[in-house]
C-alpha cells in the first residue's frame, strides 16, 4: 500500500488531511524547500503530492528529482485556488481528496 504525503498550502493540506494524508504546510521558499527535502528522504512515502505553488517554487529541485525516478514518486495537484485562482471551499477540497460531498445545512 502506498503511503501518501502533500505539500502545500495550510488549507489544501488540512483538505486532504481529512482523508487520511499526512502532510506539511508550507508558505514561503525556504519551507517549502526544507520540507521536499524531509519528504524525498523519508523511504515510508510512496507517493510525494505537491501543489503547483510549491512546483513553481521548486522548478529545479522538481526537474532533478523526477530524472531520479525512485519513490516516493512525485506528483503535482492544483492547490485551494485552483487553476483560475479561484479559490475553492474547504468543502470543494475534501471532495476532490475522498470523494465525498459534505452538504451544509441551511
Amino acid at each position: 500500500m502506498a503511503v501518501y504525503h502533500i505539500i502545500g498550502d495550510s488549507d489544501t493540506v488540512l483538505g486532504y488531511r481529512f482523508a487520511g494524508v499526512s502532510g506539511e504546510a508550507v508558505s514561503n521558499l525556504a519551507e517549502a524547500r526544507a520540507a521536499f527535502e524531509r519528504a524525498t528522504a523519508d523511504s515510508n512515502n510512496g507517493i510525494l503530492i505537491i501543489t503547483e505553488a510549491v512546483e513553481d517554487w521548486l522548478k529545479d529541485e522538481v526537474t532533478a528529482y523526477r530524472l531520479k525516478a525512485t519513490p516516493p514518486y512525485l506528483t503535482v495537484v492544483e492547490d485551494i485556488w485552483g487553476k483560475r485562482g479561484k479559490r475553492r471551499s474547504l468543502q470543494e477540497l475534501i471532495f476532490a481528496a475522498v470523494g465525498i460531498r459534505i452538504v451544509e445545512e441551511h
